[in-house]
């Protein structure tokens, strides 16, 4: 009798301890599972949705007056657009994508969205946004080639380019900002043509937005040999046959002034 107590308990006593043994390793198994999440996250939306501000109708027919800064506005050229048809190009980061319509989670997956609230870069005063990842994975392991990953990098006299229609148009770099996630106002009209390039920062954390905007200063027809520089470079103008030949006198005259 006092075996079968003894087992008993000695039973009792083995089931504890391997109850104990599996609590403590799905435990350890959450920790885990958490540490690798906080490291692998894909980055989130850009920005989240506004849930206070209504956007504004707009037709591109009304004329060339430049979009009302300081809100969000959906145009009909927007509307219109077709997924992919414009190129962003940003040679100091070696970044050449199609920009894709919007910025769904499915969509980031596959390259760069254009915002639904931007505008084309033919809009005078628009805000052409263009959101994008900085990281992700890939087969289950962490990777940082994404498009976006070095866009804290840009910075003064940088060049940006939109090919879109048959015309390229040129920005150059204006700011860099971080803002909170929440911070619908980086992709509102600006009060004057300007491209706004979204993505997440810290990098693994995503609790803010990193801005990287520029302003257009020139666009022309498209052409295959362009070779879009990297940087802007002030041209010093070729000097006339007029001024050539002022010089020309002004050296003689001082000349002869000093040998007479």
């Amino acid at each position: 009798m006092n075996k079968r107590i003894l087992l008993a308990c000695l039973c009792f006593l083995v089931a504890i301890g391997a109850l104990a043994a599996a609590l403590l390793t799905m435990q350890r198994q959450r920790q885990l599972q958490q540490m690798e999440t906080q490291v692998v996250t894909v980055s989130k939306r850009p920005l989240s949705p506004p849930v206070q501000e209504e956007p504004e109708e707009t037709d591109p027919e009304d004329g060339e007056e430049s979009l009302p800064a300081g809100k969000l506005v959906i145009t009909a050229a927007r509307k219109a657009y077709e997924s992919g048809t414009m190129e962003l190009i940003v040679p100091a980061i070696e970044v050449d994508e199609p920009v894709l319509a919007g910025t769904s989670d499915a969509t980031l997956r596959k390259g760069l969205g254009l915002y639904d609230y931007a505008q084309l870069p033919f809009e005078a005063g628009g805000n052409v946004s263009i959101a994008g990842h900085r990281n992700g994975t890939r087969n289950g392991v962490y990777t940082l080639d994404w498009p976006f990953y070095p866009l804290d990098e840009l910075g003064e006299g940088d060049l940006f380019y939109l090919v879109y229609d048959g015309v390229i148009y040129q920005y150059l770099w204006d700011q860099t900002i971080v803002v909170e996630e929440d911070d619908w106002s980086v992709i509102y009209c600006q009060g004057f043509s300007c491209l706004t390039l979204t993505t997440c920062t810290p990098i693994g954390v995503a609790d803010h937005r990193l801005i990287v905007r520029a302003r257009l200063i020139d666009s022309f027809d498209a052409d295959d040999s362009y070779d879009y520089p990297a940087v802007w470079v002030e041209e010093v103008p070729t000097p006339s046959a007029e001024d050539v030949n002022l010089t020309i006198s002004t050296v003689e005259e001082a000349h002869e002034h000093i040998h007479p």
